[in-house]
This record gives structure tokens, C-alpha cells and sequence, in this order.
């Protein structure tokens, strides 16, 4: 998984070499350290996503796992030296997300790794939204049609930006208030609007384009598709 780190606490055998290489070769950030204790040191400055920990069969690998487990509440997988089922489920009690041996091979337990970090790191979320000729960009607060720039002031790119990530869906003023001022909406306030007016007064020039914001009487508002009307969700 590209972009997550990796911290493996284990000797300088094949295994574990192997092991560093494969993580590696998949654009992962991958630390090792053999010693526990320089180890803990290093990785309490530095959390990685997961902790890897050759865990030898016995009290010490297990006060290992139950040493790191008072400080790191991430993903840790223990490695043994061999397969020993009793020693696997006892790890996974005392609080391993995962336990394997190296007889499982290097590129077995890559795998799990891999697996792991897909299911509990969350993906990024999209930064740019397009919308046919439309595209909403969160990284420079800007937003384009037709590659043209549209000038939106702070509070009415974040408007924007807040519907059109629920393009599709119909938005009450509640919830675009709390997402726009983080309070509660008082029943009153009509700011919302008069942003929404002054958008579509900035967009009216792209005449397709101004009708993506539409009011819901009642409700609040939705974004839809710049063409046609459609509700759609953004494009890939």
C-alpha cells in the first residue's frame, strides 16, 4: 500500500531482509530495528501505520507484544519462528491483529500486511471533484469551468465545496451550516442563501454551469450535473 509505514522490529536474517525488500519494492515507508529497546524509543517519536515484531516463543516475545500494546494502539502482526498454534492464539489475545510464523515465507505475510493496511487506513479523500465541463479543486480553493477559474471568496468556495461533495443529494440548511460555521443553525440565519445567490451570480456567464445549485424549497439545497440537469455523482 503506497505511502504507509511500515516499522519492523526483527533480525538481520533472510527473513526479515526479504521481507523489508518486498514492503519496500511496494513505494512503503519501511524502518527495522533488531534491538526492542531502540526500537520503542524510535517508534514512540515516529508511529507507524504498523508494527512488525519477531516475537520468540516464550514470556519474553509476549511481554514484547504487551509492552508495545500500553503505547501503540495501531496495527501490530507478531512473527514467530515457527508455527505453533497455542503461541498464535495466545498472541492474538493479548492484543496482536495478527500472528504468523517465517515459515510462512516473506512474501505470504507481505501480503497480509498489505492487507491489513487496506482495511484499516483510510483513503484519501478526493481533493478535485469534476462535473462535466465543472471541476471543484480543494487543494488550490478553486473552481473551474471550462479550465477558467471562477473567483469565490473563502466562505463561498467552502459552500460550494461542501455540496458538491454530496453531489446527488439533497442538502438541508442544518447541515450545510454546521459544516460552513461548525454551530448549530438557528431557524433564522439566511446567509446560506445569500452565498448561494452570489455563486450563481459568479457562475451565470456559463449558463448550464449556474444551475448546478438547486434549491429545494423547503429543504435546502442540491448540486447536480452542470449539463442536463441529471443528478450525478462526480467523475473520475
Amino acid at each position: 500500500m503506497s505511502g504507509a509505514t511500515v516499522f519492523i522490529i526483527g533480525g538481520e536474517n533472510k527473513f526479515y531482509l526479504d521481507l523489508q525488500q518486498l514492503l519496500s519494492t511496494d513505494e512503503m515507508v519501511v524502518y527495522r530495528k533488531e534491538n526492542f529497546q531502540q526500537a520503542m524509543d524510535f517508534f514512540e517519536l515516529y508511529p507507524p501505520h504498523m508494527v512488525v515484531l519477531d516475537c520468540p516463543e516464550g514470556v519474553d516475545g509476549l511481554t514484547h507484544c504487551q509492552t508495545i500494546r500500553t503505547i501503540y494502539p495501531e496495527l501490530l502482526m507478531l512473527i514467530s519462528e515457527r508455527k505453533n498454534n497455542s503461541f498464535h492464539k495466545l498472541a492474538l489475545d493479548l492484543g496482536a491483529d495478527s500472528s504468523m510464523a517465517c515459515g510462512d515465507g516473506a512474501p505470504l505475510v507481505a501480503a497480509n500486511i498489505k492487507a491489513l493496511l487496506r482495511r484499516f487506513i483510510p483513503k484519501k479523500p478526493d481533493l478535485q471533484l469534476k462535473f462535466g465541463r465543472l471541476t471543484v479543486d480543494a487543494r488550490r480553493r478553486d473552481v473551474f469551468i471550462d479550465g477558467q477559474a471562477i473567483a469565490l471568496s473563502t466562505v463561498e468556495f467552502q459552500l460550494f465545496w461542501s455540496l458538491a461533495q454530496k453531489a446527488g443529494s439533497v442538502v438541508s440548511r442544518e447541515v450545510i451550516h454546521q459544516d460552513i460555521y461548525n454551530t448549530r443553525y438557528n431557524g433564522y440565519d439566511r446567509s446560506i442563501d445569500l452565498y448561494i445567490s452570489r455563486i450563481r451570480q459568479k457562475i451565470g456567464n456559463h449558463t448550464k454551469a449556474a444551475k448546478c445549485l438547486k434549491t429545494v424549497r423547503g429543504v435546502g439545497y442540491q448540486f447536480i450535473d452542470d449539463a442536463g440537469g441529471q443528478n450525478l455523482r462526480p467523475k473520475n
